[in-house]
């Protein structure tokens, strides 16, 4: 989906920024010093030595984790596993090793005026590659640790959510309730009026139509979830006639590209009217907008029951929330006074 890898690219190129900022800031002040302690003629061999080794445990830092952003990038671990590996194992260590004798070299002439010799690299080399090795296989541990835990906890989450969101499509699909209701009204329609009772099972067939295709999808067209709440809402208006008032007012030419979670539209209804007195005296409105381009608004009056489970009026929202929680930072958006119940669902993109 395209705005998530839009905000990891964000999030990456932002890190590199910082990365390079610190990188040329402690090069900058290790040229400062150096140079003092060389203008000075001072003998600060220790001071020195720290100071190349804080600078090289950086700088190899630092250069590794830039290495592990730019591969994942351009070469994955779960595409190429092998050629990963040692790509990465061959760039870290000639970097390591860079690292090392650049710096070694720097801080050497710069702090004695003399170059080091043959013996000198060699030995820094073999000592080197000695730290290198073990230190790379134990980020490598870490890291496929890490990513392995990720990726077990996030398919358990997903599982689970995408259990619980398939019970929520099935209950109203074999809601005893709903189809009882629903077969007696077309029952009395097939008596009074054949014509109309053909038209509203040919409406109750393309509710069920629509959960049973759907109900997997995580995200669907907005138009597509607007044309099955037009027959869901038909099946409303037949039961409750004017004591549900229920206005619809999206544009027809919504792109395909703009969509939410299937069924969110239908929870919302449903629990508008699960949790609030119906009546012709005090009908129930609701109605469904478009807000800025960037939210669907659904906003019911407020006239609630009394609860015998609280806790039951937050199931539908609760189902909403945690799915928007999986497919965008944007979290939805409930509002409520005296007056009006008001629910904003972002509109997510999907390319």
């Amino acid at each position: 989906m395209m705005y998530l890898s839009q905000e990891r690219k964000v999030k990456r190129k932002n890190y590199r920024n910082i990365t390079s900022l610190l990188v040329l800031i402690l090069l900058l002040v290790t040229l400062s010093f150096s140079y003092t302690v060389y203008l000075a003629k001072l003998d600060f061999v220790y001071v020195v030595a720290l100071l190349w080794i804080l600078t090289v445990i950086v700088l190899l830092w630092f250069g590794n984790k830039l290495i592990f952003h730019v591969l994942d990038e351009r070469l994955t671990w779960s595409k190429q596993t092998t050629r990963r590996f040692f790509l990465q194992l061959f760039m870290s260590s000639v970097y390591s090793l860079l690292c090392i004798n650049g710096t070694y070299y720097f801080f050497k002439t710069h702090t004695t005026a003399v170059a080091p010799d043959l013996a000198q690299i060699f030995v820094l080399n073999v000592y080197g590659l000695l730290f290198i090795i073990p230190v790379l296989s134990i980020s490598f541990g870490i890291y496929f640790m890490t990513q392995w835990k990720k990726a077990h906890l996030q398919s358990d989450k997903l599982k689970e959510e995408n259990l619980r969101t398939q019970l929520e499509s099935l209950k109203m699909q074999l809601d005893p309730h709903f189809l009882f209701n629903n077969l007696n009204i077309l029952s009395s329609l097939i008596e009074q009026d054949p014509k109309e009772a053909q038209n509203f099972l040919d409406e109750f067939s393309n509710v069920y139509r629509y959960v049973l295709q759907f109900k997997k999808e995580e995200l669907i067209p907005l138009n597509t979830e607007v044309e099955f709440i037009k027959a869901y809402v038909y099946l409303l208006k037949r039961r409750f006639g004017e004591q549900l008032k229920i206005e619809i007012s999206i544009p027809d030419q919504v792109p395909d590209h703009i969509c939410i979670p299937p069924l969110s539209l239908q929870l919302l209804i449903e629990n508008a009217i699960k949790h609030n007195k119906i009546s012709l005296q005090n009908p129930l409105f609701i109605k469904v907008f478009i807000e800025t381009n960037k939210y669907l608004k659904v906003q019911n009056t407020y006239n609630p029951k009394p609860e015998q489970n609280p806790g039951l009026a937050k199931t539908g929202l609760d189902n909403i929330r945690k799915r928007y929680q999986y497919l965008s930072d944007t979290a939805i958006e409930v509002l409520q006074d005296e007056s009006y119940f008001t629910v904003r669902l972002p509109l997510l993109e999907m390319f």
